[in-house]
Parts: structure tokens; sequence; C-alpha cells
């Protein structure tokens, strides 16, 4: 193709400076013009003195581009040509732009990469043209800066490159330099180190000069041989931070980059995969942080410090370093080395100061959150010791650690006071609930270590906070953070606890919460409802925490209340059923008060049910009628005006949730006396009869309308799943309404509410023919709304088709007879089957698999389905073949082995015949060899059990057919 230089700037001006429609078909016409070999040509002229900076920039690019992918087209007698070229470019460009210069010097550590067999010593010779100030026309630290980005791209070029050798040959090429690239940049910047002050002219080169250590250590070095080159870093951070020290105490931006990125440096050394073969590098290493560091840590360690960054990076350090070598670790810990015992003693005292940093994260400080996970892992790797001295030996050594890392945590998971929270952002009260929640999370692992230890800590911290607020109320925190940590380890708090618990349920009963900052009773319900198995096995204490509850649904924290209260009716329903009557009357003046908000409203209903479960048979209708008529007065009222406005359809979801809650919670079996009148009819069927002819309504008020429809049959899921048996006489009702929704649309939700009813009542001799007629009905409507669907667009009802065969995956495994009477087409079936395995959503893919693979397994049992897989047998195979081969993502494949698994044990000799398709050429793609398909053939003909071998196959298969797998 000719390509019009004139053209191609315009274009590029086009694509940065345009619309995002203009940019669009600029960046097509541009990617397909730098795939041209006459880009190698035109790139040079691009990078012209007299053009704009981005037409040089697309110039510089195209350039790195060809030289990434291309490389193939260059002869070799060109190489050095090439060589000379970027050289020249590069001197030209060493005055700016920048964003050119830097992409030149990454196209030249490309080439490097391709030209290491044929110029062996190309980085030495490289880093000695720049190194010696070979080029006059530039200054001694834009060589650096130029040296130091070509070398630090090698290795990222190594990895990114399209090349005939063997990565890892490759990689294993590049690492064998990374000893003299270390040692070219510890040399420079050890000169720098020695150098009095620290110029800004230099800082840009020493901070590239790190970089690209850092990029070279990425992919390993011995740590032994990175001793000197971390001494240095070590140096240079501590340059960094001493001399703004002397100044005005704040670190410059250069200053602090310069030093982050040392000690990230100094990370990646420790981390590297072969870190644990250096175990006493690394004890000479983590010595050499501490010495050098730790002096900084304590300059630093106040809230509102001026240089947390660095504090910061060297935290990271220390805890990066250990975490690598936590076996290290423990044998420090249990050593009889005084040295060793010392060092580690140390360290970790230095990672427990960091947690305990001065202020409130992440406002005052950021240094606490960077500890929470060392914590989780030396407690872990302890607890994962075989019973030994040494286990003991560390259990031993980490308890009083423990049990103070305990008061620093309850310390920092307070919250800011009245005075200081005006201070705060949203976000950073967002950060904070994060930051309390990895606080409750290590509290759970101290009292892994500290057992019933850590209550008598809380209990004195408990008494603390009750001082402390006595003696001012903006001392809420204090309080509100104890009740919060003990709140957090709940669930591992026996229920035979009799001394702390009860203390903090009775400090709990007696906070004057009506003069404290409301979040104080927040935290406190929330922790009643998190003891609620300790409230089962401890009813005595129930009355005051019932009372607190109560006080909270008529509070702000009403959120709370709420859940509080579902636990404890969800665990201590028995328990509470002495308190029902008066609960109710507390639960119907909230609900009807109007201040709880919607979602509060509905998981109050859930308590709501489970109280009213408890009361006797003739005093539940009445309560019912107080609960929920105003539910379905309100729905009553949107349906006779057919309102459809934003308004009403929230108003109907609200109600509908409300009354779906009521559902799943409201049971009397098991709950009621045992001298109560069995005959009694469920109260939900009660509920049921009166409002299906509202439920009909709505549902063709709002069939468009998936959110409704969804929350109308979820109602009745869980109506039908909590009656069971007792839900029969609602039966016909029911499936008069999941029909009326089939006869106006198709839809998701009504499908799953109909295979409920189907598997529970298909063999009830009552129900038997209404839930055939409802099976054979639904297939009928979704069938007829297939055939409706164009043929390239069935991703549009990929919901519907995944709920359909869903259904129809559970009936044919569980209840195959349903297929064998004739009125159910099973052709249709199966050809719909096929058409959802073949599109690229999941859902579909998956149970359209399942129905085959379970019709497939019962189909021998009923003539009309074996006739039916005998007939379609081979479009299913080579449907499942195609898939395999290219329609389905490679990951989803192995869905596939049931289907070749369930025809071999039910149809071996057709397999045979069917899979003879694979002797189609190019099927099911031209990638696969005739030798791979035989091979996979005999496979799947030859295994009849073993489905894991199955599926290797299948993944193997799939590979080869896409050409991701070398030949063999």
């Amino acid at each position: 193709m000719e390509i019009d230089i004139k053209v191609l700037e315009e274009a590029v001006v086009l694509f940065y400076r345009s619309e995002s429609s203009q940019q669009a078909r600029a960046h097509e016409w541009l990617s397909q013009v730098q795939l041209s070999p006459q880009a190698w040509q035109f790139c040079w002229e691009l990078m012209a003195p007299d053009k704009t900076c981005e037409v040089q920039f697309f110039g510089a690019t195209t350039l790195h581009s060809k030289l990434l992918k291309y490389w193939h087209e260059v002869p070799k007698e060109m190489h050095e040509e090439l060589k000379q070229k970027l050289l020249q470019a590069i001197v030209a460009f060493g005055g700016g732009p920048k964003l050119v210069l830097n992409r030149l010097c990454i196209a030249f550590s490309a080439f490097i990469v391709h030209m290491l067999e044929e110029w062996p010593t190309a980085i030495e010779d490289v880093t000695n043209t720049f190194q010696n100030q070979q080029l006059a026309n530039l200054s001694v630290n834009t060589q650096i800066w130029i040296m130091m980005e070509i070398l630090g791209g090698i290795p990222e070029e190594a990895n990114a490159i399209y090349t005939s050798v063997q990565r890892a040959m490759l990689r294993q090429e590049i690492n064998k330099r990374t000893g003299f690239i270390l040692s070219t940049i510890d040399g420079y910047l050890s000169v720098k180190c020695d150098a009095p002050g620290l110029e800004d002219e230099d800082t840009a080169s020493m901070l590239r000069a790190v970089k690209c250590g850092g990029l070279w250590l990425k992919n390993g070095h011995p740590m032994d041989s990175c001793l000197k080159f971390a001494e240095t870093l070590l140096k240079l951070v501590n340059k960094c931070y001493w001399s703004c020290v002397q100044g005005d105490g704040c670190m410059s931006a250069d200053e602090n980059e310069l030093a982050e990125v040392c000690l990230e440096t100094l990370s990646f050394i420790m981390v590297q995969p072969d870190a644990h073969r250096y175990s006493n590098t690394a004890l000479v290493m983590i010595r050499m942080f501490l010495e050098s560091l730790t002096e900084i840590l304590k300059a630093e360690w106040r809230e509102n410090n001026l240089n947390e960054d660095i504090a910061v990076g060297i935290y990271t350090l220390l805890i990066a370093s250990i975490e690598s070598q936590s076996r290290l670790l423990l044998t420090g810990i249990a050593s009889d080395s005084a040295e060793h015992r010392e060092l580690y003693t140390r360290l970790i005292e230095e990672i427990l100061q960091c947690t305990n940093k001065p202020g409130i994260y992440p406002v005052e400080e950021s240094c606490s959150v960077l500890a929470m996970g060392f914590w989780y892992m030396l407690q872990d790797e302890v607890l994962s010791l075989d019973p030994s001295v040494q286990r003991s030996k560390c259990m031993e050594t980490i308890r009083p650690l423990y049990a103070h890392l305990t008061k620093v945590l309850v310390r920092k998971a307070q919250q800011p006071n009245e005075v200081s929270i005006e201070r705060w952002s949203s976000d950073d009260l967002e950060t904070f609930r994060c930051y309390r929640q990895d606080i409750s999370d290590t509290l759970m692992y101290c009292y892994d270590v500290l057992h019933d230890d850590l209550l008598e800590i809380f209990a004195a911290i408990l008494d603390e906070g009750i001082l402390a607020v006595q003696s001012d109320q903006l001392n809420w925190p204090k309080l509100e953070a104890v009740i919060y940590s003990m709140c957090s380890i709940a669930e591992h708090i026996s229920v035979t606890e009799n001394i702390v618990i009860p203390k903090l349920m009775h400090t709990l009963s007696e906070i004057p919460y009506e003069t404290l900052n409301e979040k104080l009773l927040g935290t406190a319900l929330e922790t009643i409802g998190s003891y609620c198995e300790w409230f089962k096995e401890n009813p005595v204490y129930l009355p005051p925490a019932i009372d607190l509850l109560v006080k909270g649904l008529n509070s702000t924290m009403a959120s709370q209340a709420t859940l509080g209260l579902k636990e404890l009716t969800r665990e201590c329903q028995m328990q509470m059923k002495i308190y029902a009557e008066p609960l109710l009357k507390a639960c119907e003046q909230s609900l009807h008060g109007g201040h709880l908000k919607n979602a509060e409203s509905v998981r109050l209903m859930y308590s709501i049910g489970r109280l009213m479960s408890m009361l006797s048979p003739d005093k539940i209708p009445a309560c019912l009628d107080l609960m929920v008529s105003p539910c379905f007065e309100e729905l009553q009222l949107i349906t006779q005006n057919r309102t459809q406005t934003e308004a009403a359809k929230i108003r109907t979801l609200f109600r509908l949730n409300m009354v779906s809650t009521l559902y799943s919670s409201l049971n009397t079996k098991g709950v009621q006396q045992e001298n109560t009148d069995s005959t009694n009819a469920q109260p939900v069927l009660l509920v049921m009869e009166r409002t299906m002819p509202i439920f009909r309504q709505i549902g063709e008020m709002w069939i468009d309308d998936t959110q409704i429809i969804e929350a109308l049959c979820n109602s009745l899921k869980y109506a039908v799943t909590n009656l069971m048996n007792d839900s029969k006489p609602m039966l016909p009702d029911l499936c008069c309404l999941i029909i009326s929704i089939f006869q106006t649309k198709c839809v998701c939700p009504a499908m799953d509410i109909a295979k409920t009813c189907i598997i529970m009542f298909y063999n009830d001799a009552d129900m038997h023919a209404k839930m055939h007629q409802l099976l054979v009905e639904i297939i009928a409507y979704n069938i007829r709304h297939f055939e409706q669907i164009p043929e390239n667009n069935f991703s549009d009802v990929s919901d519907l088709l995944e709920s359909f065969f869903a259904l129809n995956a559970q009936i044919v495994r569980k209840l195959p007879v349903a297929y064998s009477r004739g009125d159910i087409d099973c052709y249709k079936l199966i050809f719909f089957a096929m058409k959802a395995m073949v599109l690229p959503e999941s859902g579909p893919t998956k149970y359209s698999t399942q129905f085959l693979n379970h019709f497939i397994m019962q189909s021998r049992q009923y003539p009309n389905m074996t006739t039916a897989i005998i007939e379609r047998g081979g479009q299913i195979i080579q449907t499942t073949l195609l898939c395999i081969g290219s329609l389905t993502p490679r990951t989803q494949v192995e869905v596939f082995a049931d289907i070749f698994l369930s025809i071999n044990k039910k149809y071996p000799q057709e397999l045979i015949v069917w899979l003879k398709i694979l002797a189609t050429p190019q099927f099911p793609t031209a990638l696969v060899t005739d030798s791979e398909k035989n091979t996979f053939m005999n496979t799947i003909i030859r295994e009849k059990v073993n489905k894991r071998i199955i599926q290797g196959q299948v993944r193997e298969f799939s590979a080869k057919c896409r050409g991701i797998l070398e030949k063999i």
C-alpha cells in the first residue's frame, strides 16, 4: 500500500486531537499502517526535527512496534545500519521531547535483545559508550539517564518481543548480565552517595539507575551477590532523608521518590523466588536494614509527621523481608543463640511499632495497616508447627507479644470523636471502616494465640473505657472500641463463658446512650446480634438485650437494631417465646412509625415472622392483619389505579419484598406446643388465599418489568418452600398465575417457581395431572418463543435459555417419566439445547449440556427418548466437537466431557459411528491434524468411567484445535 506522509501526519494529529469516534477510525487506520513493511522507512521521516511532538512520538512508537514484532523483516546486513540510526536518533532527541526519547530508548532495548546472539557484548558496549561520555553533544546526566533507560528496558523487552528463541533460554541469557548491570549501577550510585549534598540535576539520573536495578532484580539474582548494591541503596535512602531533615525537615518530591524506589528495589532482593536458599544472607540483610533505617523510623514515629511515605516504605521492606523468611523467623524466635533471638526480637518490635503508630488511620498516619497480614502469618506459622518443644517455645514467646498487640489494636480501632471528625472526608471514613474490619480479623488471630486471656485483657480495657466516659463524654470512642473488639471475636467465644461476657452484657444495658454519640449504640446493637448463640444458652440475659434492641428500633441506629433482632430471633426463637407478644407490639409500632428505611422494614419482617410463629393459633390472624394488611392495601391500590410510575414500582417492590421475607420466616410447624390443634392452617397459607388475586393483577400489570416479576415469583417460591405439602390447596391458583405470566411473556423468575412446584408435587397423586400440564405448557410456551428468535440472536435470550434448561435438567434427572408421554417434543428440546450450547455465554452452555447429559442417561428407559437420541445423536456430537474446537471459550470446554461419557455409557456403538465426523477435512478446525483427531477419538471411545481423563482430553484437543499447543 502506498503511504502518503502528509496524510499519515494528518491522521496522527486527528488521533491525538479529535473526538472519540474520529479517534477510533484514525486508530484503526494507523494500526494497519504500522503493520506495513514501509513502516521501517516512514518512521524515520516522522521523527524529523520539523515535525510536531505527536508525529515524532508516533514515529518512535512505530519503530518500537516493528522491532518488537517484525524483526524478521530486517535483513542481517542491515543490522549495523539500524543500530547506527537508532543511536543517532537517541542523540538527536537527547534534549527532548522526553516522551520520544523514552520510546527510542525502549526500541534500542528491543534491538539489543534481538542482537544478543550476533552481538554478545552489546550490553557491555552500550554501557561503555554512555558511561564514558563518548557522545559529546549530550550532558553527563543525560547520557546516564539514556543508558539506564536502555538497560532497564532490556529485561522487559525480553518478555515481550516476538522471537524464534525459546523464552526460557532468552531469560537465562539476559540473567547472565545481571551482575554486570548491578555492578555498573552500584559504581555510579556510590560516587553520588559519597559526594556532598544531593544536586537536583543528579536526582533524575539516580532515580532511573535505581529503577533499572529493580527491573533486573525482578527476574532474580543470587542474594549473596546483592549485598554491596543493597548497602549502597541504604546509603542513598539515608542521604535523601537526613539531608532534608537538616533543612526544613520535609523531603522534596524528588527525594521522596528516590528513597521510595530504593526501598522498593531492596524489597525485590528479599522477595525473589529463590530467597529461601539464602537464609544466612537474609539475616545479614535484615540486620543491615535495622541498623541503617531504624533511626529514620524513630524520627518519624509521631502523628502527622512530615515524611510519612518513607516510613511506609521502610515498614513495607521490613515486613516483606520477614514474610519471605517466615520459617527463619520461627527459628530465630526459638533459637538458643542470643544473637539470633535479639535480631528477631528487635525486628518484631519494629513491626509492632508500625501497628502502634501514633494517630488515627488514615488521617493522622498511614503505616499501621501494613502489618495486619504479618500478624496473621506469624500465628499461623506457629500454630501449624507440629506439637513440639519448638512450638511450645514459640507460643511462649509470642503470647505476651499478642497480648500487647491486642491493646494496641483496641486503641487503633477508636473512632474520631465529634471534634476531630470535622477533618475527615467521606473517603477517609470508608477507608477507616475497612481498616476496622482488618483490626477485627486480626483480633480473631489474637484469640487463637491467647484464648481466654484475651477476654481478661478486654475486661480490663472495658473498665478503663467506662471510667473514661464517666470522666468526659467525648471519650466515648474508647468504650466503643473495646465493645467493637469484643463483638469481633463473638464467634470464637464458648457459650459456657460466664464471667466476661455477662459483664459485657450488663455494661451494654447500663450505658446512658441518650447522652453519648449514636455510634456507641450502633456498636452495642451489633454486638448483641453477634452473641446470639451465647444468648441461646444463657437466656437469663435476654430481657435487657431485647430492651436495648427495641430502643434501637426507634433510633437512628435502626439498621443495626433490625440486624441484631434478626440474629436473635433466628438463633434464640424458642428462648424468646415468652417475650414474643410485647416484642411484636414494639415491632409493629416501629414498622408503622414511618422512620424505618425500606431495607430495615423488610429485615424487621423476618423477626416478625419468627416471633409470630410462636403465638397461639387464635392470636396469629389478628397479628397478621396488623402487620401485612398495609402491604396488601397499598398493592391493591396501585393495581386498581394502574399506576406504573417509578415511585409506584419502588413501592411495589418494597411491599413484595416485605411479604417475601414474612413468607420465608413465618412457620408454626415444630414451634407450637404439642397440644395445639394440628389441623390449624399455616398462617402463610391464609395470607396466600387472600392475596393470590392481587398477585395475579401485579403479574399482569408489571409483566414487562423483570424486577417486579422476580420479586413476585420469589415471594411465591418462599411460600411454597416454607409450607411444603401444606401449600397444596393453593397450587391450582399458583399454576394459573404461572401460566398467565407465560401466556404474556416467558420470564426466568416464573421458571424458577414452576421448577420448585413441579419437583415437589409431580409424584403427588392429587397434583400429578396439574404439575404435568404445567410442565407441558411451560415447555410449549418457551419453544414457541425460541422459534421466533432470529438465527443469530439467541444471545439476546441467553438468560431465558439458561433458566429453561436449568428447569429441564433438574426435571429430566429426577422425573424422567415426564418426558415419556409423547406430549413434550423431545426433538425440539434437543434442537434448542444445541442452540444454547454454541452461545458464548457460560450459563446456557452449562445448563443445556447438563440437560443433554441427564436426558441421555435416562433415555434408555423410555422408547420415545431413545428414538430422539438415536436420530439426533450425530448432531449432538457434531455440535459438541464444534464447541470444543472453536465456539466455546476454552476455559469452559470441560463441561462437554459429560456428553461423551453419557453417550459412551448408553450408546457405545452409535458413538463410534458419530465420531467418524472427525474424518471430515478441516473439522472441527484446520489447525488439528488427522493423527491428533484419531488419538482424541480413540481415548473418548475407550474411556467410559473416568471423567477426569475425558476432561483432560477435551482441554488438550480444544487447545490443539485453536493452535495453542505445539504439535507433538
